[in-house]
């Protein structure tokens, strides 16, 4: 079954009231013997060192299972907490929509801003405790997008099901599709790049040929649409990267036009936070044996933008 909508124009707004929240996380080997600021830092850049050792000093930043003081060496396994009083958290656009019910699955279209799942700034405005708030428990996260990017997100709702997706993923039998609005126009119609992609600092990715500790990273573009000096871009992730289509346009020459991070005088710093929604959707998603198939449209204005 094939579900087509509309072109998506956000008009409302969600807005979660203040409330209180600790977080616990795995240290993670990344940060192995590393200072719990130092590793909060580079976690999350938008505080420094000092500020995330006078919330480690109040009390609010720690080891779940002891006590530690500032020199404390992590490990990779100690659990980190966090506790904030008064999380505000970002208001996201109030247009999640259903695509298609299913009783294994469930195809939604998630707007940008808005992450998958809590996490970071957000708790209450993301995707699955929305939908959980509407009723849908349960759901079985079987892919990402990215906070910034809107388009199809399956979900499955069993994990019998959702096993079957995972294999289908693995063995390169998902068909996705995406559209980006870019920067430039293209001399040549079809493009692959092979990029190797890790992570730069925060949430801040890089990609390059020869980088070490650096994840394989292919993708396939095709030229859709070309406008006065911008184009839109059908893209085919070959891999599944953090930022990957992101950072393959960039690569390529031809960064989406609105991206803050890579596209053009981007900030790449990690301090300004990522807020707004860019001009990237997953448009086609499909699973042939197991039934599933669907597309939204292009968004109209992206044929009118210079």
């Amino acid at each position: 079954m094939t579900s087509k909508t509309e072109s998506y124009k956000v008009t409302k707004v969600r807005i979660a009231a203040p409330y209180s929240i600790t977080h616990h996380f795995k240290a993670g080997r990344e940060f192995d013997g590393c200072s719990i600021p130092n590793m909060m830092h580079a976690r999350f850049p938008y505080r420094d060192k000092l500020q995330w050792a006078d919330l480690q000093k109040k009390g609010r930043l720690g080891i779940t299972s002891k006590e530690v003081d500032l020199d404390y060496k992590l490990g990779s396994q100690d659990e980190v907490f966090h506790f904030n009083p008064r999380v505000v958290e970002p208001a996201v656009p109030d247009e999640v929509k259903i695509i298609q019910e299913h009783d294994d699955y469930l195809l939604v279209f998630k707007p940008a801003p808005m992450p998958m799942h809590p996490g970071g700034r957000y708790n209450k405005n993301s995707l699955t405790k929305i939908l959980a708030a509407d009723g849908w428990h349960g759901l079985k996260i079987v892919h990402r997008l990215d906070a910034v990017t809107s388009g199809l997100v399956l979900f499955a709702r069993s994990k019998v099901f959702a096993k079957k997706i995972t294999q289908a993923f693995e063995n390169g039998e998902v068909q996705k599709k995406y559209v980006a609005h870019v920067s430039g126009v293209p001399s040549e119609k079809k493009h692959t790049i092979q990029s190797d992609i890790r992570r730069k600092s925060g949430f801040v990715f890089e990609s390059g040929k020869e980088l070490s500790n650096a994840k394989k990273a292919i993708s396939k573009f095709n030229l859709l649409h070309k406008n006065e000096s911008s184009s839109i871009i059908e893209c085919e992730p070959i891999t599944g990267r953090t930022h990957q289509l992101r950072l393959h346009l960039k690569d390529w020459g031809y960064p989406i036009i609105d991206d803050p991070i890579y596209g053009i005088n981007g900030d790449e710093s990690s301090i300004i936070t990522q807020n707004v929604g860019i001009s990237l959707w997953n448009i086609h998603l499909a699973i042939q044996d197991l039934g599933i198939e669907a597309s939204i449209d292009i968004p109209e204005e992206w044929f009118i933008r210079r």
